[in-house]
Parts: C-alpha cells; sequence; structure tokens
C-alpha cells in the first residue's frame, strides 16, 4: 500500500516547514520556571496562564503587542519586571536541533522551502538572527503577520497563496497531529515530524533526498 500511494501520488514541488521542535527545538519549561521564580508560583500555574489560556494565541497572532503582552503577564502574576528582562526570559527558549541544518540544506538545492510558524514579534526576529537554518527558507508564513494560526484556516490559505505550485504538491511537515491533519483538509501534503533521523529516512523512502 505504501508504495502505492507513492506512486499515484503528484511530485513535490516544494516543502513547508513548522519552525518549534522540526527546525529547531523549544523548551517552554524555562520562561515558566524563571517566570514563576520571580511571581512565586508553579512553573505549571505559568504555563497555564500563559501558554494554555487564550493569552499566547492573542499575542501569536497580532491581537495583542509586545508590550501588551507583556503587561499583561505581569497584571496576572502581580509582578514587576522591566520588559528588557522579560524578552530575554521569553526568547531564550530555543536551541539547535540536531543535524536538521543539514537536511534543510541539502532541501534547499531541490525545492523552494518555506516556514509556516505559530509565532510572534518578540520570538521571530530573535530565532531568524540566531538560527541560520532560517536563511534556507524563501518565504515566511507567520501567524502574527497574517493574524491566523495554526490550525486556523487563514495561515494554511496563507501558504497557499505563496507557494508555486498546487497544495498537493506541497509536502507540509509540522510536530503536531492537529496541526498536520488541518494542513490535510486544505490539500497539503503533510507529514508529522518526530525526529531528524526518521524525517530523512521518509524522505529517502520518497526519493526526495
Amino acid at each position: 500500500m505504501a508504495g502505492n500511494s507513492v506512486s499515484t501520488a503528484p511530485a513535490i514541488a516544494a516543502i513547508a516547514f513548522d519552525l518549534g521542535n522540526v527546525l529547531i527545538r523549544v523548551d517552554h519549561h524555562r520562561f515558566c520556571r524563571r517566570l514563576g521564580e520571580a511571581a512565586g508560583v508553579s512553573p505549571w500555574e505559568v504555563y497555564e496562564q500563559v501558554f494554555a489560556s487564550g493569552l499566547e494565541p492573542a499575542y501569536d497572532t497580532g491581537r495583542l503587542s509586545s508590550q501588551e503582552f507583556f503587561q499583561e503577564v505581569c497584571r496576572r502574576f502581580r509582578i514587576d519586571l522591566p520588559f528588557a528582562l522579560f524578552a530575554q526570559w521569553w526568547q531564550d527558549i530555543f536551541d539547535p536541533l540536531e543535524s536538521m541544518d543539514e537536511v534543510v540544506e541539502e532541501l534547499s538545492r531541490r525545492f523552494p522551502l518555506f516556514l509556516v510558524s505559530n509565532t510572534n514579534a518578540l520570538h521571530f526576529p530573535h530565532v531568524h538572527q540566531r538560527f541560520p537554518v532560517l536563511h534556507r527558507m524563501r518565504r515566511f508564513i507567520l501567524s502574527y503577520q497574517v493574524g491566523s494560526r495554526k490550525p486556523e484556516p487563514g495561515i494554511y490559505q496563507a501558504l497557499i497563496r505563496e507557494i508555486p505550485c498546487a497544495p498537493g504538491e506541497c509536502l507540509f511537515v509540522d510536530d503536531l497531529a492537529p496541526f498536520v491533519a488541518a494542513a490535510r483538509r486544505h490539500g497539503l501534503r503533510a507529514w508529522q515530524f518526530s525526529t531528524p533521523e526518521d524525517f530523512r529516512r521518509r524522505l529517502r523512502q520518497h526519493g526526495l533526498y
């Protein structure tokens, strides 16, 4: 069955990547631990109030500015932080993901590459400056710029407007199953990412690497 699906599917003409835990590592706990220590609450409470509430989505879709997001976090936890320190904590959650730079560099020689990310105005400029893997991307489809975040339809449609091919000829790669399922509903080819080794294996299996 796998062989039939490979042979009958249209050829891949573009690849779109998620950012966090696909191209680079993300550890939200670092921010939660630091803010929790400052506020005298548990890291889990910080996670619930910031990441598992409507607060981060509002920031990720541009409905809150960086200053408004910062002020609301401080208000919720009744703390008084300098914005520069808050920004440092907020940005210091990323690390390289081993071997993905090499994989992306090789793919960039054969395909136009795109980034589709739920991100915000403090995170993205920081990671773009710090991680050269992002320089291989042709276009960035960023939630805070397009006003929509995965799995909402708008961000997928923004990608589809940018790619130089039909949706079924674009491979979408994300680590979260609901985001992969949403991509498929928009006609994109989509894989769920687990590890760089597994991703490289699947690319070779499909003749893409």
